[in-house]
């Protein structure tokens, strides 16, 4: 039992200390794959966005929407997009 302490006392430092050198290994990976998550997120957001763009074009063209209320939401959508395109730029 003695024998079982002592290595132990041994045994735990050790392996705490190896844990914390391959801990950063593992980080890694973990930080890309919610960076991937995080692009992945906003290219569905910009392809949503260019979708509402057409259908807002589409709902002008049949002449459900007037000119003015049209051209304010197109702008808004456009620059929602512009901020997403900013973003996966910038990763």
């Amino acid at each position: 039992m003695e024998i079982l302490r002592d290595y132990g006392l041994i045994f735990i430092p050790f392996a705490l200390s190896i844990l914390y050198v391959i801990e950063p290994l593992f980080m890694s990976k973990l930080t890309n794959s919610y960076e991937s998550e995080d692009q992945k997120s906003l290219k569905r957001k910009k392809t949503m966005l260019y979708r509402q763009i057409k259908e807002l074009e589409m709902e002008y063209d049949i002449g459900n929407i007037n000119n003015k209320d049209f051209t304010k939401m197109r702008i808004e959508l456009k620059k929602e997009v512009s901020a997403i395109i900013a973003q996966l730029k910038s990763k």
